[in-house]
Formats: C-alpha cells, structure tokens, sequence
C-alpha cells in the first residue's frame, strides 16, 4: 500500500525529517508512502536511517528538474540474510527474485580500496558489474590535469550498467575519494543468465543507466549556464545534514580536496577556492585547516536555486 505523496519542497530543511518519520511510525513490511524534493535526498535518507537504526530505507529516482521522488519502506531483512545479500537488495537491484539475489551474492567478489586508489581505469575492458559497500567513489574523465566528474558512488550505488549493455570500454576513470572504500562485483557472464530468467535484473541496470544519463545532462546543462558559485554550492549539497544552521558534513567530504570539489563543479581549484571563499562569507559553509567541515544546507539551496 502507497500513501500519497507528500511534497516536502516547502518546508524548511530541518523540519523534513521529523515529517517523515512521522509518516513513517507505524509502516508495515510491504507498507511505503512517497515523498517530493527539490534536490538528492542522500543526506535526508542518512538521517532516517541513522534514526531509526537503519530500518527504514529510501530509494530514489531524479525525475526532473527540482524534483526527486523518494520511497520510504520499512527494511527488516532475513536473519540469516549475508552482507552481500543485504547491500544488493538495498541496491537498485532490490526488486529481483530471490533466487538471483542469492545467485549473485555467491558470484560476487569484495575488494577494498584506499583514497585516491583507481579501481577502474577509463576505457578499460569491463566484465563486471559492480555494487558500492562502504565509502565513497567518484568517477572521473579528463587527462588528469582537467578532469570532471561524471557522478560520485555511494554505499549501494550501482556502475558498469552501461558497460554491461553495449560491452564497451569504461565510461570513466573510478576513484575512491573516502579513505576506505569497498566494492564488490559480479561477473557479466553472472548478470547475463540471470537477466535471462529474471526480467527485473535488465529493469534495474535501465533505471541506473537513465538516472546517470539524467545526472550527466544535467551538470552538462549547469556547466555551460550556471554561475561557478551555483556550481559549486549545489556540488556540496548532498553532503550538507538536513538541519538547521551550520552542521557537520557528511563523509567524505572533509576531506576532499579544492581539486576534487572544482572537479565536481567543472571548474579548476584556483576558481572554485574564491567560490568557497565567498560561500564561507555567506555562513553557508564552514572550513577547518583547508577542508569544509561545516554546511548550511538551507542556505546552499538558497544559492543553488538563485541559479
């Protein structure tokens, strides 16, 4: 059962995620309820979880400009359910059978890499689809001295989808930004018998290839219309908590770089420093030793939405 959906668009950050655990008191198994926002819900979504001991769990898709629709459903998964098992149905891959879950756990590999650390190099071969585990990742194109971010990883981020469908080379260098990060993958061959028996298997790499597609359209569209500031302010948003006044940020951004923020703003360091510069004049942001520590997450929407 589905209730209708709330539109959250205009409350106050910090009043949302107290409006959805109030909706969300009382959900049973197979019970969800849907929500609106204007921008990624990650940091609301790590809230929830954290509140109620992650057993709520949001699953997301960007459907277009300023607005994100959220489902909210209680996660009380099987006892003797494997971590693996446990990720991919927290993954877009949490409609498939059963049975491919547990096909796919047993196939997959787990590896963990260090910050900085390249797990995949742009146009490699690829055989395998991988699932994000622990920390952070960020996927790069460039020559290194101008690189741009196509999308960041997070726990139970899928990639390779579009390299799975066409078997070209990887779209994107793949980096681990956290300081540690584990991954795991599943081999093609794997994805593609199951994809034979179960049709939700091809429906969840789709949705993760038009939702990068979406994500890719639309940093194209910012970068070629939007001022730096406007860039860079909605770059630090889904590290920014849902709450009021300056809070601390989300991991890993306290410790990226100037290099990787203008990166993910499409622009160079010395830019985005002056743009940082001015959002910290703001009270938007705040930063400690070099690295932003501290956000406003009303106040960079505020500016984000100014562009």
């Amino acid at each position: 059962m589905m209730e209708a959906v709330v539109d959250l668009r205009g409350l106050p950050v910090w009043e949302r995620a107290e409006t959805v655990l109030e909706r969300a008191r009382g959900l049973r198994a197979g019970e969800s309820f849907e929500f609106k926002m204007e921008c990624e819900p990650r940091a609301l979504a790590i809230r929830l979880e954290q509140e109620t001991g992650g057993m709520l769990h949001c699953r997301w898709e960007w459907v277009g400009e300023d607005e994100w629709h959220v489902s909210v459903s209680p996660f009380d998964d099987a006892q003797d359910a494997s971590p693996l098992t446990t990720a991919l149905r927290r993954s877009a891959f949490h409609a498939v059978s059963a049975d491919t879950l547990s096909v796919f756990a047993e196939a997959m590999s787990e590896h963990t890499a260090h910050k900085n650390e390249v797990i995949c190099e742009e146009n490699a071969l690829c055989g395998s689809v991988g699932v994000v585990l622990e920390g952070a990742f960020a996927s790069f194109a460039g020559n290194h001295g101008r690189d741009h971010v196509l999308c960041h990883l997070f726990p139970f981020d899928v990639f390779g989808a579009a390299e799975f469908f066409d078997r070209g080379f990887r779209i994107g260098r793949i980096v681990a930004i956290s300081k540690i990060a584990r991954y795991a993958t599943i081999p093609h061959a794997v994805v593609q018998e199951m994809a034979k028996r179960d049709p939700q298997v091809l429906l969840a790499l789709g949705s993760c290839c038009a939702q990068r597609m979406r994500g890719l359209a639309n940093r194209l569209s910012e970068h070629v219309s939007k001022p730096i500031l406007v860039r860079v302010a909605g770059a630090l948003l889904p590290y920014a908590p849902p709450a009021r006044g300056l809070q601390p940020a989300h991991p890993p951004l306290p410790a990226m770089t100037q290099t990787q923020i203008a990166a993910s703003a499409g622009t160079v360091k010395e830019v985005a420093a002056r743009a940082i510069a001015d959002l910290e004049r703001a009270g938007a942001v705040r930063r400690e030793h070099g690295h932003i520590r501290f956000l406003d997450r009303s106040k960079l929407l505020e500016i984000a939405d100014a562009g």
